[in-house]
């Protein structure tokens, strides 16, 4: 068999692909629903870190459009 581009590159990285899919797929899969139960206080706190992180995303896109603008924070 001789080699060419079909059969020497393509197919090998097609195969690797197709199997780390196949894993992402089966951990997906095994993971697909909560195995244990949050209490309130515990969905509570998750709720004011996720707010905690999109303030301070806002808070690092507005620093980043004022140092690009030429406006200073200081």
């Amino acid at each position: 068999m001789a080699f060419t581009l079909k059969n020497g590159i393509i197919e090998p990285v097609k195969a690797v692909f197709s199997n780390g899919m196949a894993a992402i797929s089966a951990i997906n899969k095994k993971y697909e629903h909560p195995r244990i139960t949050m209490s309130p206080g515990v969905k509570f706190a998750l709720l004011m870190l996720r707010i905690y992180l999109i303030f301070l995303v806002i808070l690092l896109a507005y620093k980043f459009y004022t140092i690009v603008t030429g406006g200073s924070m200081a």
